[in-house]
């Protein structure tokens, strides 16, 4: 099975920031990492699992948080189970979609590793060969569309799948461009919609138009780069593009990405009191990430659809 990367993504390593070790997220365990992290734990009970009722059946229960949501493997030197944490910990901050092309990978950048790339120069944006993402994993957790049809081109036409690859190589290339304020918000609004119950998320700043003309606007050219890299990593690996529309569906996840990264960006900046500047952007990105790849469900994502 080949992997496809973006090149700014083929050099991704966790650098054991704790962003997803601290989330409050509850982690799923395998039956078959129980006694290996039972080994590393040094405990005598297993305190550190917490059984779940509605698991799946080849789950024995999910890692044990502490008040604060931090796991109780997290310390002050990283993952004290690295080598043998579960499956959905090595699979963050992967994001995977896998076709008939092969495995097509982007990240989270949620993870601040991940969200560091984008501000390195790695010369024009490529899709390139890279390794497997996840060691011992030759088909990784994502979605899986290898049975699917190609995308739809248009309501009435499916690409081949030589098509599809060709688009994705042009479309990753092609720079953000400017929305007007409502176009801005109202798709803001529909990643909000996108978030199922009972889980929420802030509604954008007041005054946005006026915020972002005067704390954001006169630098954002400067980041242009980085913006495109995000960009980029919203097309490439799309689920979308395997919902009703397609092509379509990917450019519009893409072009509602941009929106919470701008609207993010505003709220990054009211929130440090200064104008936008590269720290500031990528607390953005990561925030931006964690409502569209963490919170939001894609599917009502992609739909186009909201109240």
């Amino acid at each position: 099975m080949r992997n496809f990367w973006l090149n700014f993504h083929l050099g991704y390593s966790c650098r054991h920031s704790g962003a997803c070790c601290s989330s409050g997220w509850a982690i799923p365990v395998e039956h078959d990492r129980v006694i290996p992290i039972r080994s590393l734990a040094r405990r005598s009970d297993d305190a550190w699992l917490m059984a779940d009722v509605n698991a799946p059946a080849d789950v024995a229960g999910t890692l044990t948080l502490r008040p604060d949501g931090h796991c109780v493997f997290h310390g002050d030197t990283g993952c004290g189970i690295y080598g043998s944490r579960p499956a959905s910990c090595a699979h963050f901050p992967y994001v995977c979609l896998v076709d008939q092309r092969g495995v097509h990978v982007t990240l989270s950048h949620y993870c601040p590793t991940a969200a560091a790339l984008l501000f390195e120069d790695h010369g024009p944006i490529a899709i390139v060969e890279g390794p497997p993402p996840v060691a011992g994993f030759e088909i990784p957790e994502g979605l899986d569309a290898r049975e699917s049809l190609p995308p739809a081109e248009s309501p009435t036409r499916l690409m081949s799948f030589e098509a599809f690859a060709d688009w994705e190589r042009r479309e990753v290339l092609q720079p953000q461009t400017a929305s007007a304020a409502a176009v801005v918000a109202a798709r803001f609004e529909h990643a909000r919609f996108a978030v199922p119950a009972p889980w929420s998320w802030a509604e954008a700043p007041i005054d946005l138009e006026d915020r972002w003309r005067t704390l954001v606007a006169p630098q954002w050219p400067a980041f242009a780069p980085v913006v495109q890299r995000y960009r980029a990593a919203k097309v490439f690996a799309s689920w979308a593009a395997y919902s009703g529309d397609g092509l379509a569906a990917v450019r519009r996840v893409a072009a509602i990405a941009d929106a919470v990264l701008e609207v993010e960006a505003v709220r990054q900046c009211l929130a440090a009191g200064r104008s936008l500047d590269a720290e500031l952007l990528k607390q953005a990105i990561r925030q931006a990430d964690l409502l569209l790849v963490h919170y939001a469900d894609g599917w009502v994502l992609s739909s186009g659809t909201s109240p």
